[in-house]
């Protein structure tokens, strides 16, 4: 009985040792620590990444991203209430626009009631660096201008855009 005793208590010791051993092996995960700017980076990565999938996911059920744009804009314009008139509104798109790291303005004219510029780097090399989604650099455009007419219209002001090579050339003006 006594030998069964110290066998077992041997074996026992035995199989514990070796899970011990084989905790003290295992590896902890260690989660990176990331600068504020990385963590930026990562973040609109993310975003742009969810843009371009809801864009090509409204493409899987048979809705352009002009559609899904429009839906966009219809959703978040009434989050626009406060902003008045042009410049105020030019104003509030600086603030979205800074954003991407790659932006860039161009104004080519402007006044209390109109304003014209050219923008780009605003999430395109998502586009073309990652086609995976099967969405095109004019359905993201086509997307971006549809979210933006339903916003300046519910403000009272009215968006056009055109693509001329890699800008997009639009124009903010109030409605008569």
């Amino acid at each position: 009985m006594k030998n069964r005793i110290i066998v077992g208590t041997i074996l026992f010791a035995f199989l514990l040792s070796g899970t011990v051993f084989a905790q003290e092996k295992k590896q902890k995960v260690e989660a990176p620590q990331l600068t504020v700017e990385q963590k930026w980076k990562r973040a609109m990565s993310n975003l742009n990444a969810i843009f371009i999938a809801s864009i090509a996911y409204a493409k899987s059920q048979g809705k352009s991203p002009s559609h899904y744009g429009k839906y966009m804009g219809e959703l978040f314009a009434t989050s626009w209430e406060g902003v008045k008139g042009v410049t105020d509104f030019i104003e509030a798109m600086h603030w979205n626009w800074q954003m991407w790291e790659d932006f860039q303005i161009e104004v080519l004219e402007e006044s209390e009631n109109f304003y014209k510029a050219k923008i780009k780097g605003i999430g395109e090399k998502y586009i073309t660096e990652g086609s995976e989604a099967g969405v095109t650099l004019n359905e993201y455009y086509d997307c971006w201008e549809q979210l933006m007419m339903p916003i300046t219209n519910y403000l009272g002001l009215e968006y056009k855009q055109k693509i001329e090579g890699d800008w997009i050339v639009f124009t903010v003006k109030e409605k008569k």
